[in-house]
């Protein structure tokens, strides 16, 4: 995929733009004014060592955490404490690696239950779960097999397929090769970009930079509940050093050492 922003639409505002975004748990505060935006087209990485506040920022996007302050808006329109099965209506689409599956539920039980977004168009319903079987033979193969029995790149192959199903504005995805072989990952890569190629912005937070870069136009690097670099794929792949300061000393050490202190935006 090309690392330059996918086509934007004149005249129409991101699809997801957070404005000094701060909240907490209790009296610990975890995010510090966070700022970030996705514009229509594209994928956005969010990297960042565990504990620097990135699913937090998620759960506030989606509506499972309150922000202290700041404003998140989709598609211009401010979420404010908008409740998060809302969001989901709104065109919020959220993945969470491994957990995004019910146990109790066949294959076939969840593509009925994501395809309820789609109201009584059975016609548009059919031609979604067609595609997720053309997308995903196995789970078509697997289609009344209870998801609690799925492999772990089967249960994630049907996480896909509820962005498949729904058509969302903003997918979301948390961890999306945790636990993952790596063929898997392979597999599963050109997914996330046909569904970001047929209209929906993607936000990938993912502990694999290699994963994470292979499909995103832009990345953002979080430390301590703050962004402190944001550029292109191909500006993060041409500096290695700062890549493993991601996960290692920390970004603001290594733009230090480069002369960049205050990060690059």
């Amino acid at each position: 995929m090309s690392d330059s922003a996918g086509p934007n639409i004149a005249g129409f505002p991101p699809v997801l733009r957070c404005e000094g975004v701060t909240t907490g748990y209790g009296d610990v505060q975890v995010l510090f004014g966070v700022d970030l935006c996705i514009e229509r087209g594209e994928v956005v990485a969010l990297l960042g060592a565990n504990g620097a506040g990135k699913t937090t920022l998620l759960r506030v996007i989606s509506g499972l955490e309150a922000a202290w302050a700041g404003e998140v808006s989709l598609n211009g329109n401010p979420l404010g404490t908008l409740a998060a099965h809302r969001r989901v209506h709104e065109g919020i689409c959220q993945i969470v690696g491994g957990q995004s599956v019910a146990s109790g539920l066949t294959v076939a039980e969840h593509l009925r239950l994501w395809g309820h977004s789609l109201g009584r168009d059975r016609g548009a319903l059919e031609e979604r779960v067609a595609e997720v079987h053309e997308v995903f033979p196995r789970l078509a193969e697997r289609d009344r097999q209870s998801a609690a029995t799925l492999s772990g790149g089967e249960k994630q192959m049907l996480a896909l397929a509820k962005a498949l199903i729904v058509h969302p504005d903003l997918l979301v995805i948390d961890e999306f090769s945790l636990g993952l072989a790596p063929k898997v990952v392979g597999e599963l890569l050109p997914v996330i970009r046909r569904i970001n190629e047929r209209g929906s912005a993607v936000l990938v937070v993912e502990q694999s930079v290699n994963v994470a870069l292979a499909i995103a136009h832009r990345a953002y690097c979080m430390e301590k509940g703050e962004i402190v670099y944001e550029g292109s794929g191909d500006m993060l792949r041409e500096q290695p050093d700062l890549l493993r300061s991601v996960y290692l000393e920390g970004v603001t050490a290594a733009l230090a050492q480069q002369g960049l202190a205050g990060g690059v935006r």
